[in-house]
């Protein structure tokens, strides 16, 4: 199989507040970039999110965004960088409870049966 051959995905998860929420999970044999990030806040008043990046490798979480402040009715735009996920790696968002979000990424997943998990 061509390794230069992707597929775009996008993936919207609305978000259980005041937990962590897995967006996105590379599946195995894959490599996966990320695109584009949104998270919505749907509500009146001003909410916190945070988002990790799970590296399933080392099993170590690192915070992408930490404690980040949407406005009411307002959105969080994450792009115009990549960010690389091997297999079984995954993104969770963690909204403040009480709060009301919506999530939603694309990634373009490449086959790679080299990628570790």
């Amino acid at each position: 199989m061509d390794r230069n051959i992707f597929k775009s995905r996008s993936v919207g998860t609305h978000l259980t507040s005041g937990v962590s929420n897995t967006v996105y999970t590379c599946p195995s044999n894959y490599t996966a970039h990320v695109e584009l990030l949104f998270v919505s806040n749907l509500g009146s008043g001003n909410k916190t999110v945070l988002i990790k990046w799970h590296d399933a490798y080392n099993n170590v979480d690192y915070a992408i965004v930490g404690g980040y402040v949407i406005s009411a009715f307002s959105y969080l735009k994450l792009d115009g960088s990549y960010l690389t996920l091997n297999a079984g790696d995954y993104l969770t968002v963690t909204s403040e409870a009480g709060s009301t979000m919506d999530c939603t990424i694309t990634v373009e997943e490449y086959y790679d049966p080299t990628s570790r998990q």
